[in-house]
């Protein structure tokens, strides 16, 4: 049930045995102690073995769950940092050698030549915008060093839809937003929803059109983007739902990911319907609590 497995529960089993030799010690002391000893004696030293095994094994869970996080935090440092430095500056070097290749091809007027490196210039850009969200993952996984506070989400949709009109002119968004809607969040929020209308732009087969609205539930904001691209398939919802990914389940984009690991970090989540005619992404947010409404109250008071 803890999840801990190889070495691990061996470790834990000898903090088990620690525990249940300790109290077996403690125990012969008492019973050859020369003092009064009532009939209830006993049944409370066997007691206090079985106790002293329950706290050797969460004691030697709680000790290889801190190895196991600092290993995780060590190995996650160690991939950001290539994925980051190391792999962006190799592919930026690349990127410099394809472009001497695009010139030569154009000067010697081979235009098979020229759309080979031009594939491979746009897919070693794919690579660099990764690294770049490798970057923003770092700082999702983060989420405790990171000031959270009331945001207003309604410009923060208007300028991302604003932006994706800019990059993709024959884009048509319609916008269905009230006038301000606060919900808690950081700057990464503006991550969340560049990745959700972007993914929703670039795989749709036909004119993309996206559909953003906000409504509220309590205190709850949910923003709805929904699009006309094909159906997402299930190998990737399945891979957003169990949280893992295998040979064969992969998801190919990590926007989708980003996107969730950031909702989570602000105490919400993300929500995923698709159908025949698009798919609908729900973002449930958590919006001002009544404390922030008692100090809005009072700053236009004062």
């Amino acid at each position: 049930m803890s999840g801990i497995s190889g070495d691990q529960v061996w470790t834990t089993a000898e903090w088990c045995g620690f525990g249940v030799a300790l109290f077996t010690l403690i125990n012969i002391v008492v019973l050859l102690a020369p003092i009064p000893q009532s009939s209830m004696v006993p049944s409370i030293l066997a007691s206090g073995v079985a106790v002293g095994g329950f706290g050797g094994i969460l004691f030697g869970w709680l000790i290889e769950l801190r190895r196991s996080r600092r290993r995780l935090a060590q190995s996650n440092e160690v991939l950001f940092r290539v994925l980051r430095h190391d792999l962006r500056n190799d592919l930026n070097v690349a990127l410099g050698h394809v472009g001497e290749l695009q010139r030569e091809a154009t000067e010697r007027g081979d235009p098979k030549c020229r759309a080979h490196a031009d594939q491979l210039s746009e897919t070693i850009d794919d690579i660099i915008d990764t690294t770049e969200k490798a970057r923003r993952i770092e700082f999702a996984f983060d989420a405790d060093r990171r000031a959270q506070q009331p945001i207003d989400i309604v410009p923060c949709i208007r300028e991302q839809a604003a932006a994706v009109r800019q990059s993709h002119p024959e884009t048509t968004i319609d916008l269905d937003l009230p006038d301000q809607s606060g919900v808690y969040a950081d700057w990464l929020l503006d991550t969340v929803l560049q990745n959700i209308i972007e993914n929703a732009v670039i795989h749709c087969e036909a004119t993309p059109k996206v559909y953003i609205s906000v409504e509220e539930h309590d205190r709850s904001v949910f923003v709805h983007i929904g699009d006309n691209c094909p159906s997402i398939p299930q190998h990737e919802r399945d891979v957003l739902d169990s949280g893992a990914e295998t040979q064969l389940r992969h998801s190919k984009g990590v926007g989708l990911w980003l996107t969730t690991w950031i909702v989570e970090s602000y105490g919400g989540a993300v929500h995923l319907t698709t159908s025949d005619d698009g798919n609908t992404v729900t973002l449930e947010l958590c919006g001002p609590t009544v404390l922030d409404d008692i100090r809005q109250a009072l700053r236009e008071w004062l």
